[in-house]
């Protein structure tokens, strides 16, 4: 008996799962086997919508594409309505600063007529010098706006260019012609910024 109790216990058989080996096995299993049953339950659960529920996400998804394509055209539309006010602002600002400067400037054009007039009183004396040299800077000053005065004496009458204040009848000078000028025209650029005030020849 004494020698059956000194018995080694015998090995456990070589390859043979530990119980706690075994046990994490199971249980990678048992989430293996759940995994694949939520998963074939999904695919059960999509596959068993009803026509009528398959309808119904048709025309939501329709109606999701119709209000898109809404809002796209909305957007492209307000984008170019904001375009066009733009250019609008912007002509309106260049008609407002154009008109500023053509006021502006046409009310210097009386200054140039009273020294005009004072060079031809002073002809050539100290003083008439000082006004030449004065109209001469105004004039000089108005080109840098492309303000410049035109001739109109000897000129066929325009109306787009000349205001006839009175005719006269002289046979040895061309018909419908400039003869004398009251107030001298000028131009802006390729525009008339003030007529010329005339007297014309009328001889028919």
């Amino acid at each position: 008996m004494s020698d059956e109790k000194n018995m080694p216990a015998p090995e456990q058989e070589k390859g043979a799962e530990k119980p706690v080996e075994r046990q994490e096995k199971e249980n990678k299993n048992t989430e293996k086997k759940a995994r694949s049953t939520s998963a074939k339950k999904e695919k059960t659960a999509k596959a068993t919508l009803n026509p009528k529920e398959i309808d119904s996400l048709i025309l939501e998804n329709a109606d999701l594409k119709a209000q898109c394509r809404e809002n796209q055209d909305n957007f492209l539309l307000l984008a170019a309505e904001f375009e066009n006010f733009k250019k609008r602002t912007n002509k309106d600002q260049l008609r407002a600063r154009e008109f500023y400067k053509e006021n502006l400037l046409l009310d210097l054009l009386p200054v140039l007529d009273d020294i005009e007039r004072a060079i031809k009183h002073h002809g050539e004396d100290e003083t008439g010098k000082a006004f030449t040299l004065i109209f001469t800077q105004l004039l000089a000053y108005l080109a840098k706006y492309e303000v410049a005065p035109f001739d109109a004496v000897g000129t066929d009458f325009d109306p787009e260019r000349h205001d006839a204040m009175l005719t006269r009848s002289e046979s040895d000078k061309k018909h419908n012609t400039v003869l004398e000028e009251f107030q001298k025209g000028y131009t802006i650029g390729s525009k008339i910024l003030r007529h010329a005030k005339v007297i014309v020849n009328i001889t028919e």
